[in-house]
């Protein structure tokens, strides 16, 4: 692929690198995977994925050149669609694969109201995907809404684009809801995107699910 989004010397852990790349497996196939592998220079993660441990270490620009070939070979709707549904399949994969401070699973999390949940769970996320990662992630909560922030963001790292390009990260964060919210859905969208021209990625997130 041409123009590869160059190194940005910012990093995930090379076990949320594991997650990402498992859950974009889901989505798109496993041949899928490899093939954008090896379309970015990657090929080295079909045989051998990055370990499991929590050294930074899986290159944003890896990320971003994934996305990038995403669109190239399914198109901008497609890919987009693509990428929710990987974003909605790494929640539970990350919920396995950290211990997240809020214990989500937990009885008693699941007890508390809805609003609760989402009080403690939203900037919970945003922490604990901080902690494994060179970005940034930060939710504030507006009221009737949370903004949900990242800076240095890995899916457009590096990128120019006419509108926002961070699908995986919408998915995500509508997965994360849905647990919170016993099943129910949440608007989820992103309101500014780095790529675009932004200082950072922004998402608004509203408080109350789609009837």
């Amino acid at each position: 692929m041409n123009n590869l989004v160059p190194p940005s010397g910012y990093y995930l852990s090379n076990r949320l690198g594991r997650v990402y790349l498992e859950a974009l497996q889901e989505a798109i196939g496993r041949n899928g995977l490899n093939a954008l592998l090896n379309l970015t220079g990657n090929g080295g993660f079909i045989d051998q994925p990055p370990a499991n441990d929590l050294a930074l270490g899986f290159e944003l620009a890896t990320v971003s050149n994934l996305n990038r070939a995403l669109e190239m070979i399914y198109g901008p709707r497609g890919a987009r669609g693509l990428a929710l549904r990987g974003g909605r399949a790494m929640y539970a994969r990350i919920i396995e694969a950290f211990d997240l401070p809020t214990g989500f699973n937990e009885f008693a999390f699941r007890l508390l109201p809805v609003s609760t949940r989402l009080k403690i769970g939203v900037p919970a996320l945003a922490r604990a995907l901080t902690q494994q990662s060179d970005q940034t992630h930060r939710a504030a909560d507006r009221g009737n809404h949370f903004t949900y922030t990242i800076e240095r963001c890995a899916v457009c790292w590096g990128q120019s684009a006419k509108s926002p390009l961070c699908h995986l990260t919408v998915g995500l964060l509508q997965e994360a809801l849905s647990a919170f919210g016993r099943g129910q859905e949440f608007r989820v969208s992103q309101t500014e995107c780095r790529a675009v021209g932004a200082a950072a990625c922004v998402f608004h997130i509203e408080k109350e699910p789609i009837a």
